[in-house]
């Protein structure tokens, strides 16, 4: 897939979950067949809200619409924030592009 825009729409991979535990957030790879039990990745609180945000239905502008009512952010900054995000979670395979959606 070429870079993120916020036309598209993504889902969070089965291979990948999200867990608040104690103060922190963190996305954990599912063991499994070359699954990295190294993989752990740390979220701050926007990363979570987005994370949670992308269901397979919102596109990027509705969720950076929603992190400008959420979160004392501009709407160009969260723009901006959003698809570096996005990025980095496809890098690793945390989300994918939702069928029939997106690029």
């Amino acid at each position: 897939m070429s870079s993120p825009a916020l036309a598209d729409v993504f889902v969070r991979s089965e291979r990948m979950v999200g867990r608040r535990i104690a103060q922190e957030y963190v996305l954990v790879p599912i063991l499994g067949k070359g699954a990295d039990a190294d993989g752990i990745f740390n979220l701050n609180r926007i990363g979570a809200f987005v994370w949670e945000q992308m269901d397979g239905r919102a596109d990027g502008h509705a969720i950076v619409a929603r992190m400008t009512q959420t979160f004392e952010v501009e709407a160009e900054r969260a723009a901006r924030d959003y698809l570096g995000f996005v990025s980095q979670l496809l890098s690793i395979a945390a989300v994918s592009a939702a069928l029939g959606r997106g690029k």
